[in-house]
């Protein structure tokens, strides 16, 4: 008897994370694949289009990545390697920049991954996830760096946009946000790991969801290579819709911000 293996010919769907901006109907897609190769697509959530901004070469961590409550800037921790160092930052580096380009207006070089990322306190403000080996390359964003600790508003990103912080300890995260119904999003760990909760309930466990949020009045999320959408109801989700399928509707490549080389110019 002959047992066929996997189809290697088929290309495993995209990966994908999304940043949602608080106080305006735009989001940031960052879909991830072939490997080491990020798309950052502009989400216009009113009327669902999505536009391809950069491409970058290296991975970006959008878990210590943000977008500003406006949507208009962007600041993300980006490793590109040996081949995409950047002179004075070396293969990591945390940028701002204009969402959804890759472009840095302002840049540190941390040179490691222990340090690096941040996020909005405001729209025109932002704490700096920095340590003894970050060093300020430029600094050209119009925008404000808040160093004092005593006056950082919320400690994460999370905490700003109305997650609940229930981690029982430092290294196991837990997080839950209310939702409409009684109903609660809840992640956990990282990468994240999402489930539904009605109170009174059964956790309702979502394995294949990369990532989760809720849009006004819809809840969001992304699963094999796809951004789906759907109201929550007392009884649970509605009838599901899909946005849009990224592995069947590829980024196509657009002058503006190429590769990460970008974040130096």
């Amino acid at each position: 008897m002959t047992v066929s293996g996997p189809d290697r010919s088929i290309a495993p769907p995209p990966r994908l994370s999304v940043l949602l901006a608080a106080q305006a109907p735009v989001g940031i897609v960052f879909r991830r694949g072939p490997s080491r190769t990020v798309r950052v697509i502009h989400w216009d959530r009113t009327q669902d289009v999505f536009t391809p901004g950069a491409t970058f070469r290296g991975r970006i961590y959008t878990d210590r990545s943000d977008i500003s409550p406006d949507g208009r800037h962007m600041i993300y921790f980006a490793m590109g390697g040996a081949a995409w160092a950047i002179a004075g930052a070396g293969y990591t580096w945390t940028a701002i920049s204009e969402a959804p380009s890759v472009t840095a207006l302002s840049l540190w070089g941390p040179g490691d991954t222990w340090g690096g990322g941040g996020y909005f306190l405001s729209n025109d403000s932002y704490w700096l996830e920095s340590d003894g080996n970050t060093s300020l390359i430029r600094d050209n964003a119009p925008l404000r760096r808040e160093t004092n600790i005593k006056n950082r508003t919320f400690p994460s990103a999370l905490d700003r946009d109305g997650w609940i912080n229930r981690s029982p300890t430092r290294w196991d995260t837990l997080y839950e946000k209310e939702l409409i119904h009684d109903w609660l999003l809840r992640a956990a760990g990282e990468p994240r790991r999402y489930e539904l909760e009605q109170r009174g309930r059964a956790p309702q466990p979502c394995p294949n969801w990369e990532w989760a949020g809720w849009d006004r009045n819809r809840l969001v999320w992304a699963e094999s290579g796809c951004l789906r959408a759907a109201s929550l109801e007392p009884e649970g989700l509605s009838i599901t819709s899909t946005l849009i399928d990224f592995s069947t509707t590829p980024a196509p490549n657009t002058a503006a911000d190429s590769t990460s080389s970008r974040a130096e110019s």
